[in-house]
């Protein structure tokens, strides 16, 4: 297992997000494997089990991370997101108006469609319930 750095300038923040998620993650899981092998067994304090998960899934991170097919994959998503264009907020305030509006206006149709049915299915007689 190597720990050098594959294209280390290349996709930096996405790869440390990535980083910082999967020892986050590995961490947990380990903290969480780990716990309940201690309540089976007296062993290391519980403040050195952590720590020794987490720096276990940072080195393990890291060598996975720098692995060819995982950084290219990386660099890739941060060219993609560097691609992105982010619309103004004048476009954001226009289109949240739009959907308030579109979601007023359709709860307004759905209820005036639920009353338009009671009154059919009342009138039919469908709603009665028979009384014992």
């Amino acid at each position: 297992m190597s720990v050098t750095a594959y294209k280390k300038n290349q996709g930096r923040p996405t790869r440390q997000i990535a980083l910082c998620a999967v020892v986050a993650v590995l961490s947990w899981f380990l903290i969480q494997v780990t716990t309940l092998f201690w309540k089976k067994q007296s062993g290391l304090p519980w403040l050195g089990m952590t720590v020794l998960a987490i720096g276990g899934s940072a080195f393990i991170s890291v060598v996975l991370l720098n692995r060819p097919k995982w950084a290219d994959f990386l660099i890739s998503v941060q060219q993609e997101i560097d691609r992105v264009t982010w619309p103004s907020m004048l476009e954001v305030k226009r289109a949240t108006i739009v959907v308030l509006f579109l979601l007023a206006s359709m709860s307004v149709l759905i209820f005036g469609f639920d009353l338009v049915w009671q009154w059919v299915f009342e009138l039919i007689g469908f709603l009665q319930i028979s009384k014992r």
